[in-house]
């Protein structure tokens, strides 16, 4: 198959066909010749885009890999002996589980946005046999000059980095990398906590944790801290193509702030969260009581000028038995939940 996604030479009669023109023209012609012995249906699972949708044919290709097992190794040590710490802990098995089973890492992208696989080849010859690796054109036109002579002409590799593969050198190479000595680097690298999600831990987290150990000899961070991911209300992820973004901003408008963020707060660590307008619609409520609340407080205080009731109302702790026995009994239910409160915090 071809990458326009077209049946080539090897396919013969069907060379050049569209790849579904092609199965259709093939099952008409199995039953013009009798050739067909039956038809039916039959479920699988069949790859799409991701944002396109278009089904996905595998397809044999050059690529270009990075050897994994000794990067995963040493990645796997940094949380053993503690020089990483991965929060909530749960999900230290889940990366041993990743960095125990890895395989090599495919980091070329036939795209043609991002940054350029730094591999140059020379013109005609064979591209498996002569190939340099340079940080810049004019590094691999001198080494190509000084081995093949002067006349010699090259040319980049067309493929792009994996996204994930400039991502995690990030810690270290925004900060001066190669040069050690710089200022930005000394001063900030390594860096103490990492906050990110916990869905990027393998195809982020992990690769840094590698790529520092490899490059700069220690890990670029000690702690990291999973977020859980904030969903719809079908727990999908949100996503431009499904359509189910939540804005934040339209949210407020129509909810509030304190909603939104009280919403937000009822997350745990690491666990994800759907939201749904039933649970804003409940959360406004309840905040709004909270409003309520401490308006009818701040109404009912004293002048902040009348120092004598403001001496009887703070001389009231509620911290003792008699002080309880004088209130009426509601009032006395509400001070004990908060003592209550009070305990299980502290």
């Amino acid at each position: 198959m071809n990458k326009d996604g077209t049946l080539n030479d090897v396919a013969g009669i069907y060379s050049g066909m569209d790849r579904f023109e092609a199965r259709e023209k093939l099952w008409s012609d199995l039953v013009e010749t009798n050739l067909a012995v039956k038809k039916e249906p039959y479920t699988l699972r069949v790859p799409r885009s991701q944002r396109g949708g278009e089904v996905i044919e595998p397809l044999i290709s050059k690529q270009w890999f990075v050897t994994m097992e000794p990067l995963a190794e040493k990645a796997l040590h940094a949380v053993e002996k503690g020089q990483l710490t991965i929060l909530p802990e749960r999900f230290e098995k889940i990366y041993n589980h990743w960095l125990t089973n890895i395989k090599d890492w495919c980091i070329s992208r036939q795209l043609w946005w991002g940054h350029r696989i730094p591999v140059w080849y020379i013109v005609g010859k064979k591209c498996e046999e002569d190939y340099i690796v340079a940080r810049t054109e004019e590094e691999a036109i001198a080494e190509a000059h000084e081995k093949y002579g002067k006349s010699v002409e090259i040319y980049q590799d067309p493929d792009v980095l994996d996204t994930w593969f400039s991502s995690a050198l990030w810690p270290f190479s925004t900060l001066g990398w190669p040069d050690l000595s710089k200022e930005d680097y000394k001063h900030f690298y390594p860096s103490t906590v990492l906050e990110t999600g916990h869905d990027i831990l393998f195809f982020w987290v992990a690769r840094m944790v590698m790529m520092g150990i490899e490059f700069t000899g220690s890990v670029p961070f000690s702690y990291v801290y999973l977020h859980g991911l904030i969903r719809d209300a079908e727990g999908r992820k949100m996503s431009k193509t499904l359509g189910n973004v939540i804005d934040p901003l339209d949210t407020i408008k129509e909810y509030g702030t304190d909603a939104l963020r009280f919403t937000l707060s009822l997350g745990t660590a690491g666990q994800d969260l759907n939201l749904s307008t039933e649970r804003l619609t409940s959360n406004k409520a309840f905040t709004n009581k909270l409003w309520n609340a401490g308006k009818f407080l701040l109404q009912n205080l004293p002048d902040k000028n009348d120092v004598s009731a403001w001496d009887v109302l703070l001389s009231n702790k509620f911290d003792s038995e008699a002080s309880l026995q004088k209130l009426p009994l509601p009032e006395c239910w509400v001070v004990t939940g908060l003592h209550e409160l009070i305990d299980k915090v502290y």
